[in-house]
């Protein structure tokens, strides 16, 4: 019972962390459409930015902390923490090297890179997404070694200071975004700066860790050698792991190359609406996930599958019950919704339609994406790390593919399509990965289970029909119309829950009756 509450209490923490942290990205982005729009500066700073991270997750990617954690725990379990340090510092010292290459490569080759991500860029937005990339590109140094510290922290049980680390960057740059809004200095200087911000700002990232790691007994040696058995081992699994991982860097490159050739502005606008996506199923995933997969790995060491299929099934429903009212809510408000947030300054209407139009379709995958991070996880902790690559490839293949269709076709191309395109592909994902837990019994998902899960998603789209006709018929009522749609939209999903007595709901009510009784003995 102390174990549950233990835990309950981190994912409290670790939660408002993140909400603080995402609303803190949020502002960020809000800050960058109000003083960029979708204008050349927008574009051009979407794709330098998109460049440095996502060759990262193609080279490393999930491997700096999903292939850690299991090495470590394992090492500390069978020979000792002592031992488990010194891994971590020669695992570092492997991760620093790999990435001040990629941060060479990536200076050197940045003209190659833009034109390969966005061959549709007018000369001049081209020009300045090569200057920022290469200003950017030694990010990656610090990226690495914050996931590092990232999964030193994790695996000894410390969650809160690697979920604060994205709050410390996110200040950084909207501190550095407030000033030029309001001290309006020359744009083609601003966004320069502004890349400079995101490199303090990973930087940032990875020292704040730094005392923490300390305190937990980890010591740098610059000259520990990276080449040992154990760091080897932890690589062995490194190509399945990031094959698993390749789905959302590999679909925002081909994604903002179709995008590239469509009307200005729609790859800032993409960039837009995929960010509110990650923000929105990042809160609830990276929670789950993250907090979760250090238990899968212990668990996994000393051979306690029952636990980990316990953990597995109740974060799957969990998140089912969460997500699915929230992706149908965004499906059918996108356009308000993005409108306020976005609509100010530079960011007028069109740009509003834009990624109001992207972000309604990216909803399509947000179930999905939430639950497949959850098995892959779990798989990851397991050690078993071919299928989620065979499931990461299914749905590459299949993004790919029907990417290729649509551009083939321009009455088909469209940020509507390439939105759909990826969320559908994630659902591929979901189902391969899923089918392969079943086969390989990872999980064993129980017809509660299912169940329960149905009664969340057919409650989340009746809830939707509801909500599009409270937010029809309150229109005239503008940003009213927004938040009364959203209330009946929650009074709706919990009566509908109720109604299909879904096991969340009853959970709720008890708590609540129980909170209730406390109050009235008091």
């Amino acid at each position: 019972m102390k174990a549950k509450t233990t835990f309950a209490k981190t994912a409290a923490l670790m939660g408002i962390i993140i909400l603080f942290a995402k609303c803190m990205g949020l502002i960020r982005d809000i800050l960058v459409a109000s003083v960029y729009g979708t204008t050349l500066y927008a574009v051009a700073y979407e794709t330098a930015s998109k460049l440095p991270i996502t060759v990262f997750d193609l080279v490393l990617g999930g491997v700096v902390t999903s292939a850690f954690i299991p090495v470590y725990h394992s090492i500390a379990h069978d020979r000792g923490k002592e031992d488990a340090v010194t891994f971590t510092g020669a695992y570092l010292n492997f991760i620093l090297l790999i990435t001040t290459a990629i941060s060479v490569i990536g200076v050197v080759f940045a003209p190659m890179l833009v034109s390969l991500l966005a061959p549709g860029l007018d000369a001049a937005t081209q020009a300045l997404s090569v200057s920022l990339t290469q200003i950017m590109f030694p990010m990656v140094i610090f990226v690495g070694m914050a996931f590092t510290f990232v999964g030193f922290l994790q695996a000894e049980g410390e969650y809160n200071i690697p979920a604060v680390i994205s709050l410390v960057s996110n200040l950084i740059m909207v501190g550095y975004l407030v000033y030029v809004k309001y001290a309006k200095p020359d744009p083609m200087v601003s966004v320069r700066g502004l890349a400079i911000m995101m490199l303090v700002g990973w930087l940032a990232q990875a020292a704040v860790q730094i005392p923490s790691a300390r305190k937990r007994g980890l010591r740098y040696h610059l000259l520990t050698s990276p080449f040992t058995p154990d760091t080897f081992r932890a690589m062995k699994n490194a190509l399945p792991i990031l094959a698993a991982t390749w789905t959302a860097p590999v679909c925002t490159l081909i994604n903002t190359r179709a995008a590239s050739l469509l009307k200005d502005g729609a790859i800032s606008a993409l960039g837009y609406a995929n960010r509110l996506y990650i923000i929105i199923v990042g809160l609830f995933s990276f929670v789950a996930t993250n907090l979760l997969f250090p238990y899968f790995s212990r668990a996994a060491a000393e051979g306690n599958t029952k636990e980990s299929d316990r953990l597995t099934r109740l974060s799957m429903r969990i998140l089912t019950y969460i997500i699915a009212p929230i992706s149908v809510g965004v499906a059918v408000l996108a356009r308000p919704f993005v409108a306020l947030i976005y609509e100010n300054g530079a960011f007028g209407a069109s740009d509003t339609a834009m990624t109001a139009g992207a972000l309604a379709f990216y909803a399509v995958g947000m179930l999905f994406t939430a639950l497949c991070e959850v098995l892959t996880k779990a798989f990851f902790a397991a050690q078993k790390t071919k299928y989620p690559m065979i499931a990461s490839l299914c749905a590459l293949a299949f993004n790919g593919l029907l990417l290729f269709i649509v551009v083939q076709n321009e009455k088909l191309l469209s940020i509507e399509a390439i939105a759909l395109i990826s969320g559908l592909a994630a659902g591929v994902q979901l189902l391969a990965i899923y089918i392969l837990a079943r086969k390989k019994k990872l999980i064993g998902i129980a017809s509660a289970d299912l169940s329960d899960g149905a009664k969340s998603i057919v409650s989340a789209l009746l809830m939707g029909g509801a909500v599009y006709g409270v937010y029809r018929v309150t229109l005239h009522m503008g940003l009213l119309s927004l938040g009364l749609s959203v209330c009946i939209g929650v009074i709706a999903y919990i009566l509908l829950t109720a109604i299909l007595k879904s096991e969340e709901t009853k959970a709720i009510f008890a708590f609540l009756k129980k909170d209730h009784r406390k109050g009235g003995a008091v």
